[in-house]
Parts: structure tokens; C-alpha cells; sequence
């Protein structure tokens, strides 16, 4: 049976704020000039301007990408799981490794839309990766708890 559901993807990210009632019309016209006009995303420019949480935000981006949204902040990161992908490419990447499903490495990634970021996280692995959405402030932390201030990190190399 064929679905007439439009897929997800091809929804823009203003429709599913509209639909969800988390931004106002008008903001949300606001919002798309000044992200048209400066470059940015739709996303950041809303939360910049106070009209949008992350917390609002990356369950609808998961959810536009097919993929999961956790609540990282309530799971525990396994250390191993974390030492599986080097931390120079978890930082580039906006990501963390946390959790195992089988043996399927489970990374929490604070982008869906980052296809180079992603990709380099599985190029540094061995085995198969699923990846889920957490917020960019969760992930931060995540990345903090495992390896400490990323003052500390390497910086500067580009993985792509």
C-alpha cells in the first residue's frame, strides 16, 4: 500500500516548526530572511534569537533525518564505547560513541545533516555505527565527561 505521507527529508524544517506549533508565523518569516541574508540556519538563527530551543530543534531534525532522538544527558557512556572512535574525529564531528546494540557502536551526533562528519566517524571504525540525535549541549558534555575541556584537544586538522 503506498503511503501519500510526504517523506520527511523533503519536508523544510519551517513546515515542521509550523506543524508543531513551536515558532509563530511571523518569527518564522523573520528567521528565514535573516538566514537567507547571513548564511546561517534556520535553526540557529531561531535559537540565537530566544524563538527556539535545541531542545525543540533536534528532535525534528532527527525525526526529518529518520533517526532516533536520546536524551543523552540521561544515559551512561560506556568507556568503552568511547574509546572505539578517536577523539580527534568525535570533536570534528560533533559526536560521542556511547552505547553498544549487539555489535553495532551507538554514536549520539548533535547534526544529522553532517554527512562529512558522519562519514568520518565511520571511516574510523571497523564495525557498524547507528547514529542518533542528541542536542549540541548534551553531545558537548558528553565530549567533556569522556576526554576533558577540548581546550585540550588537538585542533586545526581538518578529517574530511
Amino acid at each position: 500500500m503506498e503511503s501519500s505521507a510526504p517523506d520527511l527529508r523533503d519536508l523544510p524544517l519551517g513546515s515542521l516548526l509550523l506543524r508543531d506549533d513551536l515558532v509563530r508565523p511571523d518569527h518564522l518569516r523573520d528567521g528565514l530572511v535573516e538566514a537567507r541574508r547571513t548564511g546561517r540556519r534556520l535553526g540557529e538563527v531561531l535559537i540565537a534569537r530566544g524563538l527556539l530551543s535545541e531542545r525543540d530543534l533536534a528532535p525534528l531534525l532527527a525525526e526529518q533525518e529518520g533517526l532516533e532522538f536520546v536524551d543523552l544527558a540521561k544515559l551512561d557512556l560506556r568507556e568503552d564505547a568511547v574509546e572505539l572512535v578517536p577523539e580527534q574525529v568525535v570533536r570534528a564531528a560533533g559526536a560521542i560513541a556511547f552505547a553498544f546494540e549487539g555489535d553495532v557502536l551507538v554514536v549520539a551526533i548533535a547534526d544529522p545533516t553532517d554527512t562529512p562528519g558522519m562519514d568520518a566517524v565511520r571511516a574510523a571504525l571497523t564495525r557498524r555505527v547507528r547514529f542518533v540525535v542528541a542536542t549540541p549541549t548534551e553531545v558537548d558534555a558528553a565530549q567533556r565527561e569522556a576526554y576533558g575541556d577540548s581546550s585540550s584537544a588537538p585542533q586545526g586538522e581538518d578529517l574530511s
